[in-house]
């Protein structure tokens, strides 16, 4: 009986546990991205559900990358990078991102980043699956 004595907490417990992402993250943001429509630039932004990222941007000689937080909020993902002492500049300080439909479409309104429904491949699976094709004899 002793379980009954406080049903109200117990519903409260299960609701807080149920919720699987804070409003200025929502799961249905989180994920890969690849920068679709801009010629000869390459360029993928990998939000995850804790708030975090990580993006890069390739275009001729120029090679950005950043990582730091995201949040979202009234139609605009807001990408604000951190600065590590051991790695290059950030490619920028505050990305903006417009939300339209399932794409976030960059400042300049060129091109948009399109979710690729697949997670990318952690780098050690990657560089395990290399050395085991590296060791395979033909």
């Amino acid at each position: 009986m002793r379980m009954l004595r406080y049903p109200a907490a117990a519903v409260a417990m299960a609701l807080v546990v149920a919720i699987p992402a804070r409003a200025d993250h929502p799961a249905t943001l989180a994920g890969h991205y690849q920068l679709n429509g801009v010629m000869e630039t390459g360029s993928e932004l990998l939000m995850n559900p804790d708030g975090t990222f990580q993006w890069y941007l390739v275009y001729g000689a120029l090679d950005l990358f950043a990582e730091g937080t995201w949040n979202a909020d009234k139609g605009v993902v807001t990408l604000t990078a951190t600065k590590d002492e051991k790695a290059p500049p950030p490619g920028f300080d505050t990305l903006a991102l417009t939300v339209r439909g399932s794409k976030l479409v960059p400042p300049d309104g060129r091109g948009a980043y399109e979710k690729d429904g697949d997670a990318p491949a952690a780098p050690e699976d990657v560089a395990g699956n290399a050395a085991n094709a590296a060791e395979t004899p033909n």
